[in-house]
């Protein structure tokens, strides 16, 4: 009974070094790669970048509102930095900054500082991303369909997006004289 489990793997080692011959299936041939599509395949239409501009205006907002109301209903001295929540963007990055006991309860638990703290940092986090999704917005490539006929009116200038690869993001401007 002493010598089960080292009998046991002395009769399993054999079997876990014993393999076999490995046969590797024959290379294929390369297929032909398939025509490229046209550029404006893959990208979406017009109507995407006004609809993220508006998702990333809705998270930015709701996230603020919910750290504003939550500024309110809760007393300053009750929560240090209470009141910088009420700051768009930075406010929750602030009350962070002042995260502890607050001077009404000197002996407070730290699992409602930490549970707080990450609320704090999940709001910062929603109205950095709702601004980043607004950014998105604005410089989305979108396909572009032409009328088959442009009228004549006069000089048109706007600003579009450039796209210069994975790297970069640029700003010009284009007309028609």
């Amino acid at each position: 009974m002493r010598f089960r489990g080292l009998l046991v793997f002395g009769l399993t080692l054999p079997l876990a070094l014993a393999t076999l011959d490995a046969h590797a299936e024959e290379p294929v041939a390369p297929s032909p790669a398939p025509a490229p599509a046209p550029a404006t395949a893959d990208l979406p239409p017009p109507a995407a970048r006004s609809m993220t501009i508006v998702a990333g205006i809705v998270t930015t907002a709701v996230s603020y509102g919910l750290g504003l109301t939550a500024s309110y209903l809760i007393k300053p001295e009750d929560l240090n930095g209470a009141k910088d929540l009420r700051v768009p963007i930075a406010g929750p990055w602030m009350e962070l900054g002042k995260t502890g006991c607050p001077t009404s309860d000197p002996g407070c638990s730290k699992v409602q500082l930490a549970i707080g703290a990450i609320l704090t940092i999940f709001d910062g986090v929603a109205q950095i991303g709702g601004l980043a999704v607004i950014g998105e917005g604005l410089f989305l490539n979108t396909s572009s369909t032409r009328p088959a006929t442009q009228k004549a009116e006069g000089p048109v200038v706007r600003a579009v997006p450039l796209n210069f690869g994975k790297d970069g993001v640029g700003l010009g401007v284009v007309g028609r004289f």
